[in-house]
């Protein structure tokens, strides 16, 4: 009998010392008609060259912008002048070294000095050089392969987006249930966060919505981090202290409603004729961030600023006949953005915030 008893307790023990699930997200929609909000008066770039899916953008100096476009055949990376033509162009497609097959975006540093590109297929983080990228040099500066990152035990290292932090160091994404988010440098992995908020009850299903279609962001001064999720509307604000990450609130305006992608190993959500609404176009700032919460219909052109108490302070409406805002940053009170109109073309654009 006492053994029972024993074999009882230590079983409630090992239950009460097992690490606690992620929090369940509630849902409770935007209080649109109580938030402050401004229309936008726009001025559009012309532009000479055309880019069909510019994913990001940054500003290097008051005439210079940084753009990703990975659905271009010749270049990934471009300097666009502010008056809107292309200085230099970089970031090769294929397999030899600094070459992309399957890349997941563009980073910039603090410091605007190097860029980063992560390769989804070959796991390679690919740094490039600005100066030597503007002055037609070789801009790959290093390449760091995962495989050769000392983890100190078997982690998984397949990401959805890196980007880049100050001294040498990169913050990975990803949605391993060990392993969500991965700080680590050219040779090893410093620091892991592996807690999920839980949006849907299937865990496998939940952790691919915090990955896929997902946006990652890291405040410049490298306080906060954020993501938010592109299937169903929801964010995870994130507190950075070093190489120290830990959870500061989530929450969840609109449940996701998805397909699973037939055949994918791990589980992979898709969108569905159902999918509504989800965050996009985010831009992380020191004291607050910026997203576009992508549908209903009458919201694809606002770009929502929130504090990191979560809270909605601001609605920034854009005119009516932007029907998708691609891709946006903030700098020194000037948004810069690519949009797209209801006849599908995509332009480049900015406006005082």
């Amino acid at each position: 009998m006492k053994k029972v008893v024993f074999v009882v307790l230590a079983t409630l023990w090992l239950f009460a010392c097992k690490k606690e699930d992620g929090k369940k997200v509630e849902f409770h929609a935007l209080p649109f008609s109580s938030i402050v909000s401004d229309t936008l008066e726009i001025d559009s770039v012309r532009m000479n060259t055309f880019f069909s899916n510019p994913t990001s953008l940054f500003t290097i100096d008051d005439s210079l912008i940084l753009v990703f476009d990975d659905n271009r055949s010749d270049k990934l990376c471009h300097f666009i002048h502010t008056k809107g033509y292309v200085v230099k162009s970089f970031g090769e497609w294929g397999r030899a070294r600094g070459e992309f097959i399957l890349p997941q975006g563009l980073s910039l540093s603090k410091d605007k000095e190097a860029c980063c590109v992560y390769d989804y297929n070959t796991q390679y983080t690919v740094c490039f050089s600005v100066k030597e990228a503007l002055g037609g040099g070789n801009p790959v500066q290093d390449v760091v392969r995962m495989e050769e990152v000392e983890s100190g035990r078997p982690v998984e290292h397949r990401f959805y987006q890196v980007l880049a932090l100050s001294d040498n160091r990169f913050l990975g994404f990803g949605n391993h249930p060990e392993n969500r988010i991965q700080i680590f440098n050219q040779s090893k992995v410093l620091a892991t966060y592996s807690d999920f908020p839980v949006l849907d009850e299937k865990e496998e299903n939940n952790r691919s919505l915090w990955g896929n279609l997902a946006s990652f962001g890291v405040s410049s001064d490298e306080k906060h981090i954020v993501i938010t999720t592109g299937i169903g509307a929801a964010f995870e604000i994130l507190s950075l202290s070093g190489e120290k990450i830990s959870h500061k609130l989530v929450k969840g305006f609109h449940a996701p409603k998805y397909s699973i992608a037939q055949g994918a190993v791990p589980v992979c959500v898709v969108v569905c004729p159902e999918t509504v609404v989800g965050f996009n176009a985010l831009h992380v700032a020191d004291d607050c961030f910026y997203a576009v919460l992508a549908g209903p219909e009458e919201r694809y052109n606002e770009i929502l600023k929130f504090d990191f108490d979560g809270e909605c302070v601001h609605r920034y409406c854009l005119p009516a006949d932007i029907v998708n805002i691609h891709c946006m940053t903030v700098d020194n009170g000037q948004l810069w953005a690519f949009v797209e109109n209801k006849d599908g073309e995509i332009k480049l654009i900015k406006a005082g915030i």
